[in-house]
């Protein structure tokens, strides 16, 4: 069982380890989310966790589709000051799940969003 948000970010380490996929923590100001990332063609796939409140936390999932140079784009937003967005955005809230989060659901729910 997962307690907690560290606990949560703990086991999102473990499945950070997958080739291609990376975790982040923090990813907006001061959101205190965890988000795995990975990338299939032009498309930038995120998964985020983001804690509501002490006791709940929101699974969504975010699809960045780029026209063109998508690695290159999401550099350039991530480096370079003012530098625009040029993706799409198509998010889906997967669940809302409140602690203590069973270890293999929420293992189901990644490994489910990662063969997709």
């Amino acid at each position: 069982m997962i307690e907690n948000s560290k606990q949560l970010g703990s086991f999102l380490k473990s499945k950070a380890g997958s080739p291609g996929v990376r975790l982040a923590f923090d990813t907006h100001y001061d959101a205190r989310n965890w988000e795995l990332s990975w990338w299939r063609g032009k498309v930038l796939h995120r998964l985020d966790f983001q804690p509501l409140e002490a006791t709940q936390v929101a699974v969504t999932l975010n699809k960045d589709q780029f026209r063109l140079l998508p690695k290159f784009l999401r550099w350039a937003h991530d480096a370079i000051p003012l530098f625009p967005y040029l993706a799409s955005n198509e998010w889906n809230r997967l669940t809302t799940e409140s602690f203590p989060i069973d270890e293999a659901r929420l293992d189901a729910l990644v490994t489910t969003a990662l063969e997709k």
